[in-house]
């Protein structure tokens, strides 16, 4: 049998102790809580707003997101049209070891790399750049970000190029 004076000497060495287990089960959770340092972030659809135009991301099949490498900051878009000219904006180069490029397969509807995908033009997008990562057989990502460059000054100059009145692929262009 334990005396009194014996408990109570184990309980003044064990309470120590015991008051590290909290610590260290929240610095574990707190690491497991952290973002990723490389790829998408999960988007909270319907309610996070585009970084350029401030509409709310809805439509998946045309999100984009940016994740800079210095700061592995991330910038989510609800057009592609609107991330390519975003970077142009911030001076951002567009390199694959500057910034890396998610976009949502339409058709597969999960996050692929905007810098291996190729595209599609004539789609109906939310800001009617016309873009979505699309077939083995579309355009690079360099020449929609050129062909988005110039519906953006064309959309400046007060005309648009496109077909059936959607900003995108002009007919032969691809």
């Amino acid at each position: 049998m334990h005396s009194r004076n014996q408990t109570t000497v184990a309980w003044r060495h064990a309470r120590p102790l015991l008051l590290l287990i909290p610590i260290l089960f929240s610095g574990s959770a707190i690491a497991c809580w952290q973002s990723p340092t490389t790829g998408p972030e999960e988007i909270k659809w319907d309610r996070r707003t585009c970084e350029r135009c401030q509409m709310v991301i809805s439509e998946r099949r045309f999100a984009t997101q940016l994740r800079e490498t210095g700061s592995r900051r991330v910038q989510a878009f609800d057009d592609l049209g609107c991330a390519l000219l975003w970077l142009d904006e911030q001076s951002i180069r567009r390199s694959r070891e500057d910034v890396e490029v998610w976009v949502r397969s339409a058709a597969a509807g999960q996050w692929i790399d905007g810098h291996e995908a190729r595209f599609e033009g004539n789609q109906h997008t939310p800001m009617q750049y016309g873009w979505a990562a699309g077939s083995a057989g579309g355009s690079s990502l360099q020449e929609v970000h050129e062909h988005i460059r110039e519906t953006e000054r064309s959309r400046r100059q007060g005309t648009q190029s496109g077909v059936g009145g959607i900003v995108g692929v002009e007919e032969g262009a691809r």
